[in-house]
């Protein structure tokens, strides 16, 4: 396990959080960067989008069937769909 940093912020009249320096200088994060926000219980979550992506990504490779095409079920499940709607 790292070694975990804390650091206080405050949060303005807009809602608005600024991450401290010393945060986006260590993770390398640029001007315009963006995040994804989350709660975890009582906590507020911030990752980067491209972090927050490839995790996902990891864990739905990890729960789906490796002989399951998610793509064909996708497909199957609009194809059901459209053919309900059409006989409404």
């Amino acid at each position: 396990m790292t070694a975990k940093s804390a650091y206080e912020v405050k949060m303005n009249a807009q809602g608005r959080v600024v991450v401290p320096f010393q945060v986006r200088e260590r993770l390398n994060i640029p001007e315009g960067g963006e995040f994804v926000l989350y709660l975890d219980g009582e906590r507020i979550v911030m990752e980067r989008k491209g972090e927050a992506r490839s995790r996902l990504f990891a864990l739905g490779a990890q729960l789906a069937s490796k002989d399951v095409s998610l793509t064909d079920e996708l497909l199957q499940d609009r194809r059901e769909a459209s053919r309900r709607e059409a006989d409404e």
